[in-house]
Formats: C-alpha cells, structure tokens, sequence
C-alpha cells in the first residue's frame, strides 16, 4: 500500500530502491553459495551426492523428452529459415554448417536455459517457499544447519551437471530436425547434411555452447532458490515464481550478449 498514492517520480525511486535491495541480497546469497560450494571442494562428504543425483534426475532425465521434441521442432524452424535464405544464393548445400553452427552456439543453450528456468526454476521456488511456509526452514537453523547447504547447493550443482548433458541432447534434435529440409533440396542427400554437419562442428564451438550452459543453469538454481527463501508465505509463491523466470531469462540473454561480445571481439 505504501507508496501507491505517491507521484510518479516517488513510486519511480521506490521501486529503484527495491530493485537495488533485492540485487544486494541477491549478491549476499550468491556469496553465500560460493562459500559453501568452496567448503565442499575442501570436505567432498560435506556434499550431499545422493540429493545431487535426485535433483539431475528430476532436472535432467525427467526433461529430456520434452526437450526433444521441442529442439526437433525448432531445428526443422532453423532448417526452412536457412534453405529459404541459402537459396536466394544458391548455398543450399550451406544449409547444415547453418544449422549446426547456429544450434552450438546459441539455440541449444538458449533453449535449454529457457526450459531449465520455466520448469526447475519455478520448481525451486514452490518448493522451498513451501518448506519456509511451513516452518521446515527454522527447524532446519535451529538444529544448526545452513539452508545453503542442505537445500540450495544441492539443487544450483544439480542443474550446473543436467543443462550441459540437456544442451547436446539439444543440439543433437536440432541438427536432425534441420535435416528434414533435404526432402525439398533434390542437390542435398541425407548423406551431405550430415556430412555438411559434421564438417561445421568443432571444439571451440561446442566448449562455447557449454560453457554458457554452465552459467545459465548456475544462475537460474540461483534464482530459483533465492526468491523460494525470500516469499513470506504461501500467498506469495505465484510472485515469486514469476519473479524467478522474469529475472532468469532476463540475467540468461544479458550473459549471453555478453558471452557472444567477448568471444567474437577477441
């Protein structure tokens, strides 16, 4: 209520004063994270492998048929786009290094981190707001144990495991989808797209794909369990949740410009 009444230049630095708020505890949590991250380097058996595995499965494997089908679908989008405009030079048989190239470097992670974000993003906040709600947070510090470790690391590692594995399954139904548009180019075999694509991969362009892959699906655990252990109850958590994959998909396509900017640029 507060602050609804104001002009429009005081409601303007009110929610500058929120947003600048919620960065700094947002950096304080990160900070945390990394801490406990670095403590289990030092101590492997402070980290709890058997939770670590529960959540790639529910991240990763329970994902990977819907990712599937949705990469099959986009590389046949990506395949049309690049016959349609291969042939206004007669490149047609460009069509799988476009593809290929397009698929590694930016529609697979993309993809993935989009995903990752509408669907464990939003999973993280339900759940943990819901654990908060109900009080299993405070039981949780007043036995001595640090939320970070037992709820947040757990999940962020998880998702920094399952979005690379998700990104070449990605990458893979891309390039197949795109294959399809051989069925309309009499001078493209099935056998040239996949040589075509084999010729456009390279280590460079796969170690840059999951190299974002890494820090989209770090940021988006993050996000996910730092507004879950923000919500004051359960009438909040379709708030948060929102708030989660704005910020995500907000956060993912600024470090991917800036990914993009810096590999090119040097």
């Amino acid at each position: 209520m507060k602050g609804q009444n104001a002009d429009p230049v005081t409601r303007l630095g009110l929610r500058t004063r929120d947003v600048l708020d919620g960065a700094r505890a947002m950096t304080i949590f990160t900070g945390s994270f990394l801490l406990a991250a670095g403590a289990g380097v030092r101590r492997p058996r402070r980290l709890r492998l058997k939770e670590i595995l529960a959540q790639v499965q529910r991240a990763g494997a329970d994902a990977m048929v819907l990712l599937a089908c949705l990469s099959l679908l986009m590389g046949f989008v990506l395949g049309i786009q690049a016959m349609v405009t291969m042939a206004l030079f007669g490149a047609e048989a460009r069509i799988a290094q476009v593809v290929t190239i397009v698929t590694m470097q930016e529609i697979g992670p993309l993809l993935t981190a989009i995903l990752l974000a509408g669907r464990s993003g939003i999973a993280f906040v339900t759940t943990i707001a819901t654990m908060k709600s109900r009080g299993e947070i405070d039981a949780l510090q007043a036995r001595g144990r640090n939320p970070v470790d037992d709820l947040v690391l757990p999940r962020v590692l998880a998702l920094m495991l399952a979005g690379p594995l998700l990104a070449m399954i990605t990458t893979a139904a891309s390039i197949l989808g795109g294959m399809v548009v051989t069925l309309w180019i009499p001078q493209l075999s099935l056998f040239g797209y996949l040589h075509g694509a084999m010729d456009a991969m390279s280590t460079g362009f796969l170690l840059f794909g999951l190299a974002k892959m890494v820090i989209f699906s770090g940021l988006v655990g993050l996000i996910g369990c730092f507004q879950g252990l923000r919500m004051g109850g359960p009438d909040a958590v379709e708030k948060g949740a929102t708030s989660s994959f704005v910020i995500a998909l907000l956060l993912i396509i600024l470090v991917d410009a800036l990914f993009n900017f810096l590999y090119h640029l040097y």
